[in-house]
């Protein structure tokens, strides 16, 4: 271990100054070697000894560091910034400012939009004014009742003429009040817009179209058609959606010629025939009478779904075809179609109308076990149908007083009917007063009443019930059918004489009664609901609006061709037995189509097998 002396900062050399002389030593000795053979200088050896021991090897000093100064501070050259301009004064906001802001709020909170409106614009006093841009959203985001309360605020905000200027804010209103069956509000909004547009038209056609399905209206079906026209004489292209309802009213009045000419442009004009396209196409042709067409149109459907699958069985059940529609119901089974309420709905009309009581009491046990589908009160009634067509009476009261859905009219008036059919007087009875305790009022009712008393020959309480029901002001709808005739409507009414060709018609009804009387035919009176004489109760028979129709279609009418004719009652039994002989007398196919199926009369037989 070597211990080390620590150098004293006042000792004769110091760790940085060995190398230096001090002041007034001796120089140090020069290291040149002396000459060979020269005499060591005098005073060498004592010199070295007066001179510093020499320090060790490891602590040999160093050269001295060069003394480190810290680098000048940069020279800064401080010039004066120029300042920012003072804040302008805040700018209050203008009108249209805040209502775009409002606007915009309100398209942010579409779902609860219609509160948002009501603190914005309905303050009192009111916070802000609406424009025509808070309108159109805010109405398509809305329920029914609260878009139509929306619309007449708009109406009051922007005045009557507010849509004739703003295209968007016309289509919102036109499709508010359509939505809620306003069709004369609709219509006054649509004749104040100078050129209409595409939606435009489209929601006006799109609101008769619904309020045509909903009421069964002739009228609104007919105005379809007549805005149609319109329409396609304008500069406005017509596009799926106005094909959709233009289809739809063709098939509410059966009107084929028009129906066939809308699809034939729109093929030319090449739309796109989508499922809800061929939904329509189908829909119409089978209303019209034309499985064969419906059938084409079923058939090149590309991107096939349930709504097609349905629209295709509703047809074959309205026509009687119950075994076919078995069939394509087993055939969307197995392609892994889904089956809804109105799939099962459609399949068991089609079981009524054909008389499959097996089938359709399969059905309609099967529905929620292997289906899914819960039973509605529309399945209950159809059901209460089978049974009361094949003449389980008792059946179907059991099924109507143990179910465990409240009973509706039309259950009620199913059995009545029924009842009437098979001469069952105590069960129709019990049916009148359940009927007549859940709708007193209704004008149907009464008819159904004086009709099945009628039946049983109960002269008296028939007369009754059309009293009460003249007593509280009720009217009977008239019966009317519609005939079309080379694309021109015709429509009769009972007893009608105000056809231009009425004087022909009568003659031929004339002719009609003599022949039929030929072939052995003897009116069945029980039809009438008065007991009033034979001779006339006759006589009212001949003037049923449907007998005017094909008196007409046979004198205007090429001979040989078909005869289709849309009735909007349920057509009676002495009518439907005389057509079933006209059509074999005249050798006239004719397609009769009533409040409930198609009738399909050749040749002295009608397809319903006379199951109506």
């Amino acid at each position: 271990v070597l211990l080390l002396k620590p150098i004293k900062a006042n000792d004769s050399q110091s760790a940085y100054g060995a190398n230096e002389p001090r002041r007034g030593s001796l120089p140090p000795p020069s290291r040149r070697r002396p000459a060979a053979g020269a005499p060591p200088a005098p005073g060498r050896r004592a010199a070295r000894l007066r001179a510093a021991p020499r320090a060790a090897p490891h602590l040999r000093p160093r050269a001295p560091l060069p003394q480190l100064h810290p680098p000048p501070p940069p020279r800064l050259l401080l010039r004066p910034l120029p300042l920012p301009p003072p804040p302008a004064p805040p700018m209050l906001p203008t009108a249209a400012h805040t209502a775009f802001l409002a606007n915009s709020l309100l398209l942010a909170h579409l779902p609860s939009a219609p509160p948002l409106y009501s603190l914005l614009f309905l303050a009192s006093p009111p916070l802000l004014r609406p424009n025509e841009f808070t309108y159109p959203a805010l109405l398509r985001a809305s329920p029914p009742r609260t878009a139509l309360a929306l619309a007449t605020h708009s109406l009051k905000f922007l005045g009557a003429g507010a849509a004739s200027s703003d295209r968007v804010l016309g289509s919102a209103l036109l499709d508010a009040f359509a939505r809620c069956g306003r069709i004369a509000s609709c219509r006054r909004v649509f004749d104040r817009i100078a050129e209409p547009d595409l939606p435009a038209w489209n929601a006006l056609l799109t609101a008769y179209a619904r309020r045509a399905r909903d009421s069964s209206c002739a009228g609104e079906a007919a105005e379809i058609l007549e805005l149609f026209a319109r329409m396609v004489s304008s500069t406005v292209p017509p596009n799926e959606i106005t094909l959709v309802a233009v289809v739809g009213a063709c098939g509410e009045l059966g009107a084929l010629g028009h129906g066939l000419w809308a699809h034939a442009y729109a093929l030319k004009r090449r739309l796109t025939v989508n499922c809800y396209v061929a939904t329509a196409l189908v829909e119409m042709y089978t209303r019209c009478g034309k499985m064969d067409l419906a059938e084409q149109v079923f058939a090149g459907v590309t991107d096939m779904d349930t709504c097609c699958y349905n629209a295709m069985l509703q047809g074959l059940a309205f026509h009687g075809h119950g075994r076919v529609a078995l069939t394509l119901f087993d055939r969307m089974c197995a392609e892994g179609f889904p089956v809804d309420s109105v799939t099962v709905l459609a399949v068991m009309c089609a079981c009524a109308h054909a008389g499959l009581v097996d089938e359709g009491q399969w059905l309609f046990d099967r529905m929620e076990i292997q289906f899914g589908v819960t039973p509605r009160i529309e399945h209950y009634g159809c059901m209460v149908d089978i049974l009361g067509r094949a003449g389980h009476l008792d059946v179907a009261e059991k099924l109507i007083r143990g179910m465990d859905i409240t009973p509706n009219a039309a259950m009620y008036r199913s059995l009545i009917r029924a009842c009437g059919i098979h001469g069952k007087l105590e069960i129709g009875e019990r049916m009148i007063q359940e009927l007549m305790r859940l709708e007193p009022e209704h004008s149907g009712n009464y008819v159904l009443l004086s009709n099945f008393y009628a039946r049983m020959k109960l002269w008296e309480d028939a007369k009754k019930a059309r009293k009460e029901m003249k007593a509280m002001g009720i009217d009977k709808s008239p019966g009317s059918s519609l005939l079309d005739i080379n694309g021109v409507l015709h429509e009769f009414l009972m007893g009608d004489k105000t056809h231009p060709a009425s004087r022909e018609i009568y003659a031929m009804i004339q002719e009609i009664q003599a022949r039929l009387k030929e072939c052995g035919h003897r009116p069945s009176t029980t039809a009438v609901m008065f007991n009033v004489e034979e001779e006339d109760k006759v006589g009212a028979l001949s003037y049923h609006s449907e007998r005017l129709a094909i008196a007409f279609a046979l004198i205007a009418s090429s001979p040989g061709a078909p005869i289709r004719i849309i009735k909007n009652l349920r057509v009676c039994s002495d009518c439907h037995e005389s057509t079933k002989l006209v059509s074999r007398v005249y050798g006239r196919e004719i397609i009769m189509r009533d409040r409930t199926r198609f009738h399909h009369f050749r040749d002295g037989h009608c397809s319903c097998g006379d199951f109506w």
